[in-house]
């Protein structure tokens, strides 16, 4: 396997609890919170101390698809079940460009093993 599926896969692992989260989020329940949840675990993911842009704009993306998302199953709210399918197929669809997002945010910052040490040998 090479190193990019290795992470790629890492990377939709540890995004399966969101989309599990995400999937399963009623709203009847009064401590849930949907929007704290997801980015707490989104953070804990990436744990940036400066911020990549990329990865900010993504994040933007699921907190307010989470937000859509909590609103329309609200339990006070009148819940149309087409606009709650709606939502969590945005929420999903924004996960999934930030795997994308982080995906090639870890790639880049893989270190590339040098291979000048190979370059150096001495002719005979």
């Amino acid at each position: 396997m090479s190193s990019d599926t290795i992470l790629r896969q890492e990377i939709r692992c540890s995004l399966g609890y969101i989309r599990s989260m995400i999937d399963s989020y009623s709203g009847l329940y009064s401590g849930e919170n949907l929007e704290r949840e997801v980015l707490r675990f989104c953070d804990e993911m990436t744990g940036i101390v400066t911020p990549h842009p990329r990865l900010q704009e993504a994040r933007h993306l699921v907190e307010d698809r989470c937000r859509r998302l909590a609103q329309d199953t609200d339990r006070f709210a009148l819940r149309d079940p087409a606009a709650i399918a709606a939502s969590r197929a945005q929420a999903m669809a924004a996960i999934d460009m930030l795997q994308d997002v982080v995906f090639e945010w870890r790639k880049a910052r893989m270190t590339v093993p040098s291979s000048g040490r190979l370059l150096r040998r001495k002719s005979l």
